[in-house]
């Protein structure tokens, strides 16, 4: 869809363009993904958890903007796996943190170089002065979404 057509249909406007654009993007994502057998919110959980080992699902969720029951499934599907485990936490007998096991090391790594190659080629489409400029703009827009918004990890770019 081009601007012009969506000027024609009506179809106007930067929080139309932006779940045009969302939607876009995390179906060349998925296509990248595919061969691995994760989805994009799993890829997502993944990488956060090799950036932040030993997290809990409330701070998880709170990384990933997301709810920590959705993080929870996301969790429990990667640990069925085997990308994924918990353990006891020594100070306190409710939290499980999540570590990745040498599986998910290696999907990880996997991953964080697909998405790595994924900005890449964004910056290449776009140009390296236009994507700075939209990433600022998408991080003032994410600050200011309510209170306790807060801007997405890196994990969450690709």
């Amino acid at each position: 869809m081009t601007s012009s057509s969506a000027n024609e249909d009506g179809l106007v406007g930067l929080g139309f363009l932006l779940g045009v654009a969302h939607r876009g993007r995390r179906r060349v994502w998925e296509a990248q993904l595919s061969d691995i057998g994760v989805s994009p919110p799993q890829a997502a959980l993944l990488r956060l958890v090799n950036r932040r080992p030993g997290g809990g699902i409330r701070e998880l969720a709170r990384h990933l903007v997301n709810d920590p029951m959705v993080v929870q499934r996301l969790a429990d599907t990667l640990v069925d796996k085997g990308l994924l485990e918990t353990r006891a936490d020594p100070t306190d007998a409710r939290r499980r943190p999540l570590y990745l096991t040498a599986a998910g090391q290696q999907l990880a790594a996997i991953i964080i170089d697909r998405a790595a190659h994924a900005e890449q080629q964004l910056k290449v489409h776009l140009g390296q002065d236009t994507y700075l400029a939209l990433m600022d703009a998408l991080s003032r827009l994410v600050a200011s979404d309510g209170p306790g918004a807060k801007r997405p990890s890196d994990t969450d770019a690709a």
